[in-house]
């Protein structure tokens, strides 16, 4: 197949989403399959962050982008339309692949409808959450929340097709009006070769994180909650003297973290490695640095960087909201606690560094877990999905024709009235009869 994917997310922007399509483009890829990612175009550098992306995958930089204020290196389209049209009329796929319903989703879609291309949409990103609001600087209100799922309710119902990578997300997008209930299809990782353990162990040496090792790994953004995590740390810390905070990361939140550190009084044990490139972070087995992943998000999807972590035998400590407790189940491959709740992420913290044959059951369960959702078992899904699609887009036209088709031979059918013809005469004791007769429609 010839496959479109639209996405504004995208490199050098780095980001779950930007992976999990980077992951699904490279399998397609490996597979047989022509791919091509329509994302905005950078304002600097096209090269940057190109080194992540698989060979034989093609990239069409769209014009017209903007960037989003606090969040660096993310781009938005202005939606033209003219240049996308121009790509699809000369590329002519069989389907398009919509991760986002932003300004690339609406050049997609409209262009797709225009020239009669299958389309498939992603929901990625609760953007009604309180989190996204923020960070974006709109207001958390009922009203705005319900203007946001309405829009993207909206957009995800233009596509023939859906996927999510939670039944937290197919569920909600079904509770809000989606016209197409989505398939649940994982965003998939590869998963990563590990190496020697000894060069591991040097490198937690080199950033003295001897003792028990909590990690967070990710964007440094409001809506990640990273103040109940340090929070929730500062507690640990107090209770075990030689636990560690390892943060891998960047991002808008960047300098409150650090403020927020040194208030807490745990600067001493935390390690920031800042902004990691990501071919880096699983060359380098990055993730093993740490016994734990912890994240306090109350908006996860289905988060690339959990995945990846358990990939690398990392339990989770994680909130029980969203796609998280469909990735973690409590007490085999990790510990959730209840959102915003400091106390008792401390607890679970804590709980999972207790007993170290535990967390050795815990780690290996993990593994398994991550085995479940590899690259390999996605990309079969979705290529049914893509399928699926444009098999109900053939269906569609199939019934449009036939719905002309009977309209034409029903206005063929239909007698004609000339001024020589004589006029029906009613019959006054049939009322019916004159009720349906020629020239009385």
């Amino acid at each position: 197949m010839r496959i479109c994917i639209f996405t504004d997310s995208f490199l050098p922007y780095c980001s779950g989403v930007t992976y999990a399509v980077l992951n699904q483009a490279s399998e397609l890829v490996r597979r047989g399959h022509e791919v091509y990612i329509f994302r905005p175009k950078p304002w600097h550098s096209k090269q940057e962050g190109m080194d992540d992306v698989a060979e034989g995958v093609k990239i069409v930089n769209l014009p017209c982008s903007i960037p989003i204020p606090n969040v660096p290196k993310l781009h938005v389209v202005l939606p033209t339309f003219l240049y996308t049209i121009y790509k699809l009329l000369r590329l002519r796929p069989d389907v398009i692949h919509l991760n986002t319903e932003w300004g690339c989703g609406w050049e997609g879609v409209v262009a797709g409808r225009m020239m009669g291309i299958p389309a498939v949409g992603t929901f990625h990103t609760f953007f009604a959450e309180p989190g996204y609001l923020k960070a974006f600087g709109l207001p958390n209100n009922k009203i705005m929340r319900n203007i946001m799922w309405n829009y993207s309710v909206f957009f995800y119902s233009r596509c023939h097709a859906l996927t999510s990578p939670s039944a937290a997300v197919k569920n909600a997008l079904v509770a809000h009006g989606v016209k197409t209930e989505p398939a649940v299809v994982s965003n998939g990782i590869e998963l990563p070769e590990l190496i020697e353990s000894e060069a591991v162990e040097r490198l937690r040496e080199e950033h003295e994180l001897t003792g028990p090792t909590f990690a967070y790994i990710g964007r440094i953004s409001p809506e990640k909650s990273l103040d109940v995590l340090l929070k929730a740390f500062a507690k640990v810390s107090q209770e075990r003297d030689d636990a560690r905070l390892a943060i891998v990361g960047d991002g808008p939140y960047r300098f409150k973290l650090r403020r927020q550190i040194k208030q807490l009084g745990i600067s001493e044990k935390t390690v920031q490695f800042g902004f990691v490139p990501h071919d880096e972070l699983i060359a380098q087995n990055i993730p093993r640095v740490a016994d734990i992943f912890i994240t306090a998000s109350k908006t996860e999807n289905q988060p690339m960087s959990i995945l990846e972590a358990m990939a690398f035998g990392l339990p989770i400590v994680g909130a029980r909201a969203k796609g998280i407790p469909e990735l973690v189940e409590d007490g085999r491959d990790g510990l959730l606690f209840e959102p915003d709740d400091v106390d008792d992420m401390a607890a679970q913290m804590l709980a999972s560094i207790q007993d170290p044959t535990a967390l050795k059951e815990m780690s290996n369960n993990a593994l398994l877990t991550a085995d479940a959702h590899t690259i390999e078992r996605t990309v079969d899904r979705l290529e049914d999905v893509y399928l699926q699609a444009i098999e109900i887009k053939r269906g569609t036209e199939a019934r449009e024709r036939a719905s002309q088709s009977n309209q034409t031979a029903a206005a063929s059918a239909a007698p004609e009235t000339t001024d020589e013809s004589p006029a029906a005469t009613p019959d006054p004791d049939n009322h019916v009869a004159s009720a349906t007769a020629p020239g009385e429609f």
